[in-house]
Formats: structure tokens, sequence, C-alpha cells
């Protein structure tokens, strides 16, 4: 019988090959060792320079401020008033909007089309909308008053043009439309206007 340092013995003068499984050397490595292997951040993209971002935003800004003053200048639709800088948006320049006026041949604005009366001023079809939110939302504290069909009546806009966009996703509403929404149903006090949505991720 063998014993167990025997066969330690015989298991160290029996040669084992091994495999190797590191990677070929690469043709081109010669003396840059260090370059082998993936390369991070290949697919970012390139940072801007403080002052080219600087200088986009006060763009951005001048172009809003050039939004206050005649409405012709920006409106091309006709049917607009002035908001506020970042509401002051024509349906011909929103191109989902400006889609569904092509659909049936509307050339002139969204509110002539046939469907925008049925979509955001009929007070049924948002009574409709109301019971759908009510049954996935909850029950909510207000009553149907102006300010709700307001809101429905924008939310049924955004899902006719835009279809479902997601939570904390907010889309800028054409005046034109905006303002035949709130002719239909006023308000007493200031409107709220637009809101960006908050950034819950900070």
């Amino acid at each position: 019988m063998e014993s167990d340092s025997d066969r330690s013995a015989s298991a160290s003068n029996s040669s084992f090959e091994v495999e190797d499984f590191s990677p070929p050397p690469s043709p081109d490595a010669g003396d840059n060792s260090a370059a082998q292997g993936p390369e991070p951040y290949q697919f970012e993209p390139m940072a801007q320079a403080p002052t080219e971002a600087g200088a986009t935003a006060a763009e951005a800004d001048d172009a809003l401020q050039g939004r206050m003053g005649a409405v012709s200048e920006w409106c091309a639709c006709g049917h607009c008033s002035s908001l506020s800088p970042a509401e002051n948006i024509c349906c011909r320049e929103t191109p989902k909007v400006w889609h569904r006026c092509q659909q049936v041949g509307v050339s002139t604005c969204i509110t002539q089309h046939p469907g925008f009366e049925l979509v955001s001023l009929n007070p049924y079809v948002l009574q409709a909308a109301y019971a759908y939110e009510r049954q996935i939302f909850g029950e909510t504290q207000e009553t149907m008053v102006n300010s709700s069909y307001r809101h429905l009546a924008y939310r049924n806009f955004v899902r006719w043009c835009w279809g479902y966009l997601g939570q904390h996703i907010r889309v800028v509403l054409p005046s034109c439309a905006v303002t035949v929404i709130r002719e239909h149903f006023p308000e007493d006090g200031p409107y709220t206007g637009f809101l960006p949505p908050l950034d819950f991720y900070e």
C-alpha cells in the first residue's frame, strides 16, 4: 500500500501541462504595454467649455425674451396670445401638434382642428377623463370647477398630440391652445402657467 508521502512525491515528479488563456500579444503593442485593454470613456460626449455653455444659456434667455415682443413676430397661426416667455410658442412650431393638424388638412391652427373641441373643450369628455383619473389615482379634494376642467383639458391635449409621456415629463403647450382653453374655462384670479418638472433625482 502506498503512503501519502509516496503519492505526493510521485505527483511532484510527473509533469502537468498548464494551458495559457492570456490574450495573444497585439501586433502593434511594441513598447506600449499600458495601452492594452478597453479604453474607458471612449463613447462619452465631450464636455463643453464653460464659455460655450454660458453663451448657449444666454442665447436661450435672449430668444425667450424676444418672445415677449409683438405676438405677430413669433405666432404663425394668428390665434396665439402673449403668456410668458417660456409659453409663447405657436402650434406651427411644435412638430407633434402641427402633425396632428396636417393629418386632417388643417392649415391654420390646432384650435381649428375638428378634434380640438372634442378633446379639450367638451365637458362630457373631460368628465370621462376625470372618472378615468379618479379610478387610477383615487379621489381628489376638489370638485369639477374650471381649474379642474383646464387641468384635464391640458392633459387630454397632451395625450392627443404626444401620447403618454411618463411621470415627471412635461411639454409646453402652444399658446393658441392654452388661450382657447383658458377662455372656455376662465379663472377669477391669475393663472399658474407652465411649471417645469421638479428634479426628483438631485
